[in-house]
């Protein structure tokens, strides 16, 4: 009985902390430079994409962004085979500024479901596959204004056993 109170007192703690601060949300472009196995499937070309976020200033310079974004990596052509991907990706970041308060220098974290799409066919065939697996994220920005911010980060999901999804990214983001 103990245990389901605490539990129902934090929830209710966090939801009046996220509600004291005003949601701002906003878009994001990207720039994905592919790493690892991705680089080798891609032929190295970066790939760009597009997203949206919400941002919740839990106050001295903490704050959480739930993030959609979707990524496309152009067709890289091997002899006859051609291949392409592209993920959808729903997650979590959580920043911290330097400044303890929403502008300057920040560093981000971030858990995500990343959904990969991968395609790759020659003149007999065409063979897709689909997978959804967790991602990670780690990086620095620098909110410039209360409106536009910059930022780097890595990117790691795992496809399979053997296959490294991993990249550099490079984003301007822009909260309404």
């Amino acid at each position: 009985m103990k245990t389901s109170s605490l539990t129902t007192l934090t929830i209710l703690a966090a939801a009046l902390t996220l509600q004291a601060e005003a949601p701002r949300y906003g878009v994001q472009g990207l720039v994905n430079i592919p790493l690892g196995d991705l680089k080798t499937y891609v032929d190295s070309k970066p790939g760009p994409g597009i997203g949206i976020h919400g941002t919740f200033d839990l106050g001295d310079g903490h704050m959480l962004r739930p993030r959609l974004d979707y990524s496309v990596y152009p067709e890289a052509s091997f002899a006859t085979v051609k291949r392409t991907a592209s993920n959808l990706s729903l997650g979590m970041d959580y920043l911290y500024f330097i400044a303890g308060k929403p502008e300057g220098l920040y560093l981000t974290g971030g858990l995500s479901a990343v959904r990969w799409s991968f395609e790759q066919k020659d003149a007999l065939s065409k063979v897709s596959s689909d997978t959804t697996k967790f991602g990670l994220a780690a990086g620095a920005g620098y909110q410039w204004n209360a409106t536009v911010g910059t930022e780097a980060r890595f990117l790691h999901s795992r496809v399979s056993s053997g296959f490294q999804a991993d990249a550099l990214q490079a984003a301007v983001t822009i909260r309404f």
